[in-house]
C-alpha cells in the first residue's frame, strides 16, 4: 500500500538490504536444505535473486520443487569483537 505524498515532495526509494532466506529444494525424492543471505529492496526483488540462485545451482535439473521456510530482512549486525573463536558468542 502506498502512502499519500504532497505535491512537490519526493517518495524515498527503499535502500537495498540483506535478507535471510531459508528454503528446501526437493529433487526426485531427495531434499536439500539451504540458508542464504541475499540482497534486495523488498520481497519481490529478493525472490528474483533467489530464482537466479536456483537457476545457477540447479541448471542441470529439469524440475525442482522449492519451499521457502523463512524470508526476512536482517535487522541487526553483530560486531566481530562479540565473537570469541575459541568459545561461543557473547553479546
Amino acid at each position: 500500500m502506498e502512502g499519500h505524498w504532497e505535491h512537490g515532495t519526493k517518495q524515498q526509494e527503499q535502500p537495498e538490504r540483506e535478507w535471510v532466506v531459508e528454503y528446501r529444494v526437493d529433487i526426485e525424492n531427495v531434499s536439500y536444505h539451504h540458508l542464504s543471505i541475499l540482497k534486495g529492496k523488498d520481497t519481490k526483488s529478493v525472490q528474483a535473486t533467489l530464482f537466479e540462485e536456483l537457476r545457477d545451482e540447479y541448471s542441470h535439473v529439469e524440475r525442482i520443487d522449492v519451499t521457502v521456510i523463512r524470508l526476512e530482512p536482517v535487522e541487526t549486525h553483530s560486531r566481530a569483537l562479540d565473537f570469541d573463536m575459541s568459545t561461543m558468542f557473547q553479546p
